[in-house]
This record gives C-alpha cells, structure tokens and sequence, in this order.
C-alpha cells in the first residue's frame, strides 16, 4: 500500500515536472532558432516616427526579437498549440490537485483552531480568500496562453488583449500567492514541526523569495522597451527580447518550485499510510499471540 502511494504522488511531481521541461525546451529552442535564422522582415521606416504614431502601430514597431513574432516563424504555431496544450492540461490537473490538498489542510486548521488565537484564525480566513483568488488566476493564466495561438501577431488587437489577458492572471496570481499569510495560518511556534501545515509554511517561505526574480523581471521588462524606444539599436532590440523570455521562463520555474509541495503531499501521506500499516500489524500480532495462548490452555 505505501508503494503504491509513493509511485501515485510520484507520479504527479514527475508530471509537473517534465510539464515545465518541455515547455522551457520548447520556448528556447524556438527562440535560439529564431534568431539563428535572422528571417525577419525590415523594419518599416514610419517606425523611425514611432513617437506620433496610433498605439497598435506603435506597438507594431518593437516586434523584432520578440517571442511572439518567433512564433510566426515555419511550423512554429502548430508546435506551440500542440505542446502548450498539453503542458496547460497538466498544469491545470496538478495545480488543481495542489490547491485542494493545501485548501483541505486550511479548512481543517480552521475547525481546530482555538476560539482564543483569534490572530490564528483570521489568518487562515485570509489564507483560505486568497488561495481561492489565485486559484482562478492561475487557470485562467494556464488556458489563456492557448488564446496566443489563433490570436498571433497577424491579429495585433486580439493579441496584446490576450498577452495581457495571461501576464496579468499571472502576475496577480504569484503576487496572492506570495502574500498568502500561511506562515501565521500556521501557528508560528506553537504549531509542531511535524505538522503538515507547518511545513507547507516553511515551503512557502522559501517560495517567496523565488518568486521576487518573477515580480522584478515584470519591472525590468518594461526599462528596456523604454531604452530600446529611446536608443532604437539592435543591441537594445535584443535586450528586450532577452528579457520578454526570460519573463516568460520565470513562470515556468514559479510552476516548478510547486513540485515540492506534490512530492511532499505523497511523503506525508505514505508516513501515515505506514504508521496505520504497523498499527494494524502490530494489532494483528497481538491478537496472534492471545489466540496462541488460549490454544495452549486449552
């Protein structure tokens, strides 16, 4: 029993996992051959008054080296439905299974908390809006990147309401999460180390720290298209393209860190399933030994 319940959550880790490999995979080596290729077109000269122009034809200005124009490149659409849809299915399956495992651990730290630790409770309160809050926000931020497909470049409006459709689910979503009061939800110090809830706290602690490189490329991103707006260089080009991507690859690593807390779910849970494991055969053999022994006086 405990074997199958380490090759179950196992499972899940691993799935989430190599969910975010292929997508990493996928988005760089589209990328890195996009730019090895250099097939793109010039830049058209209006570009050069950018300043005046209509914002749809501003925007248009700064698709060079960009991820989004990297898709229109070859086979590159299909590539990206195909993978993302798969990658988006897994993502919403574990994610939704996460959530739930923390959201029941919270319900129950809410029945159980005493009247007295009002601080406690109101934490949990707060715990138990927010991950609701980011629940929404993560699957919508998970299905809506599949609206990049029909919605591309060749669609402008379509697409930048898409993109922000995604970077804002995204964004908000990680932010919740980062703000969560699980640590205090928890209990501090009076709460057992062995606790689950506990340790889902310290995990998220170290979580928060991570998840700072998402919140800071957000800020990052928008420097450079000023200094490529101001500079107009190849040079500045590539280095909003550099950070557009790395943005997009700091989600992927967000969704990973969550591994830890699938992997630890199936830890938690085997550790019980072989405490109730012993107990019954330690019952067993108990009850094995009285059977014995009235054998004997019989």
């Amino acid at each position: 029993r405990t074997m199958a319940i380490h090759e179950k959550g196992s499972w899940w880790g691993a799935c989430r996992l190599v969910a975010c490999g292929a997508n990493v995979a996928m988005i760089v080596g589209m990328y890195l051959e996009y730019l090895w290729a250099a097939d793109w077109p010039e830049i058209p000269v209006h570009c050069e008054e950018r300043s005046s122009l209509p914002w749809l034809n501003f925007c248009d200005c700064f698709h060079r080296y960009t991820f989004s124009h990297a898709m229109l490149r070859g086979q590159n659409l299909t590539i990206f439905a195909l993978v993302g849809a798969c990658v988006a299915a897994c993502f919403v399956v574990v994610e939704h299974r996460r959530i739930g495992c923390l959201q029941s651990l919270l319900e129950a730290r809410l029945r159980n908390v005493m009247i007295g630790r009002a601080e406690e409770r109101v934490a949990v309160q707060r715990a138990l809006r927010y991950l609701g809050i980011y629940s929404v926000l993560i699957q919508s931020a998970f299905c809506g990147v599949l609206l990049l497909v029909p919605f591309n470049l060749e669609r402008p409006l379509m697409h930048y309401c898409s993109t922000a459709l995604v970077v804002s689910s995204m964004l908000t979503g990680v932010c919740i999460y980062v703000a969560m009061p699980l640590c205090t939800a928890a209990g501090h110090e009076n709460s057992d180390a062995s606790d689950e809830l506990a340790m889902w706290a310290q995990r998220h602690q170290v979580l928060r720290k991570n998840a700072w490189m998402v919140i800071a490329l957000h800020f990052i991103l928008p420097a450079t298209a000023a200094v490529h707006h101001y500079a107009w260089l190849d040079a500045t080009g590539r280095l909003f393209g550099a950070c557009e991507v790395s943005a997009i690859l700091s989600y992927q690593i967000f969704v990973a860190l969550f591994a830890k807390d699938d992997f630890a779910v199936l830890s938690q849970k085997a550790h019980e399933a072989t405490g109730e494991f012993q107990k019954n055969s330690c019952l067993a053999g108990q009850l094995n030994r009285t059977c014995s022994e009235r054998d004997l006086q019989t």
